[in-house]
């Protein structure tokens, strides 16, 4: 799955929630479907933290900090 873009893993991550919100799976497909959301859930979350830091490193390295105030 890291080949999707942040916006594909998101878009599927309320795929998967619409089917299990469904109820129409069996046990063993919800939990299959758990575990592929967590998957995702936690990729999305990385890139999140990821850019983050990023957008921080940037904001310092060019002095934006000091108009925050």
């Amino acid at each position: 799955m890291s080949e999707l873009t942040f916006e594909q893993k998101m878009e599927k991550l309320e795929q998967l929630v619409k089917q299990l919100e469904s109820g129409n799976n069996t046990l063993d497909e919800s939990v299959k479907l758990y575990q592929e959301g967590i998957k995702l859930a936690k990729e999305c979350h990385e890139e999140l933290q990821k850019a983050e830091k990023t957008i921080i490193s940037l904001r310092t390295d060019n002095g934006l900090e000091q108009f925050e105030e």
